[in-house]
């Protein structure tokens, strides 16, 4: 697979060391050029040096041939603009990372449907510590490409669970 993120935080080169040991393409689109040269010499993916929000920029990563674009800066409307453009530029798949809660409600308007509250995500799985799930457990069974996940269902998604669009 090919994948490019937009930010090169420390969410973006821990997810793309993952995804390089697995032998997935990874393009890291950054803007701070100081940060692609301290990141180049330990990563084995591809940099591009420019603002992940400008279509041009973004065009240059090949959208057709990308899987998936990552929207990982440390500011949600960077993220929001990015994934917005990226969708627009024929992007397969656009997920899109928001530190506010508040935006997701825009998110969904906007149909960017692959969002995450990386907060939220951190809060569950501390809850889930503290009610007693073990969690090394947990992590032997999933392996490989099988996962867990969790959705939340609205009034206008009523049907059954064939309707649903599972991986």
């Amino acid at each position: 697979m090919r994948i490019a993120f937009v930010g090169a935080g420390e969410v973006t080169v821990k997810t793309a060391e993952y995804l390089i040991e697995r032998g997935n393409e990874v393009v890291i689109i950054e803007r701070d050029k100081k940060r692609i040269d301290e990141l180049s010499e330990g990563l084995d993916c591809s940099f591009l040096h420019g603002d992940g929000s400008k279509p041009a920029i973004l065009r240059e990563v090949n959208p057709k041939e990308t899987d998936v674009l990552f929207c990982l800066t440390d500011d949600d409307q960077d993220n929001l603009i990015a994934s917005l453009v990226g969708r627009s530029l024929g992007f397969k798949r656009v997920i899109t990372s928001i530190q506010d809660p508040e935006f997701e409600g825009i998110c969904r308007e906007l149909g960017l449907e692959n969002t995450i509250v990386p907060s939220r995500t951190i809060s569950r799985y501390l809850a889930d510590m503290v009610m007693g799930l073990d969690i090394l457990e947990l992590s032997t069974i999933i392996k490989d490409e099988a996962r867990f996940f969790t959705f939340v269902a609205g009034k206008g998604d009523a049907g059954t669970v064939g309707d649903l669009k599972l991986p």
